[in-house]
């Protein structure tokens, strides 16, 4: 492990202990410390462009207007397009809405939308479920990226297709789970 490699890990260690006890005090001690995390992050060698957080080696951004699923989905690919490589440390091929692979990436992410927002606003994830089957055991979820759907943390009860409706999108920030959501939620 490189010099710089040892620097980024332990940056992101301190980061994620400094998160946890974030979501640990009350909101707004979580505030606070959430917007020291922000300047925390910004001190570090952070290849991403300005305006986006660096985790491991992705970069995410949180954007305030609300949009259907697959708006912001298309939104964040035409955001990628305008990306340039910085410091030639992270390749910008394009983006999507953010996969989570990770209960660390979750609680960053959480984190990211509280130091944009000052809230925990539901937000579009990029899991979609490609089936979009009316049975539970028949769905097929899959995230926006192409990375493999390897972490969940659905809410109480979900993905649920509440009333009957298809629910083939997915928000967080439901207190930190996940939930399936309709399409035209966002409108």
């Amino acid at each position: 492990m490189t010099r710089l490699q040892e620097t980024i890990t332990m940056a992101t260690l301190t980061l994620l202990l400094l998160l946890s006890a974030a979501f640990t005090l009350g909101d707004r001690m979580t505030a606070r410390i959430a917007n020291d995390l922000v300047t925390f992050a910004a001190d570090q060698r952070n290849p991403c462009p300005r305006g986006w957080f660096q985790f491991n080696s992705r970069c995410f951004m949180f954007v305030k207007t609300a949009r259907t699923w697959p708006n912001a989905e298309r939104h964040c690919q035409l955001l990628g397009q305008k990306l340039k490589p910085v410091y030639n440390t992270v390749k910008y091929l394009g983006a999507n809405l953010a996969s989570v692979h990770s209960y660390e990436e979750s609680q960053f992410l959480q984190a990211v939308v509280l130091i944009t927002t000052g809230s925990f606003p539901l937000t579009w994830i990029g899991g979609f479920d490609a089936v979009q089957a009316k049975v539970e055991k028949d769905r097929l979820w899959f995230w926006s990226d192409g990375s493999k759907f390897d972490h969940e943390s659905w809410a109480e009860g979900e993905p649920n297709n509440n009333n009957g409706a298809r629910e083939p999108c997915i928000h967080f920030n439901f207190g930190g789970t996940l939930s399936s959501i309709k399409l035209n939620f966002f409108e």
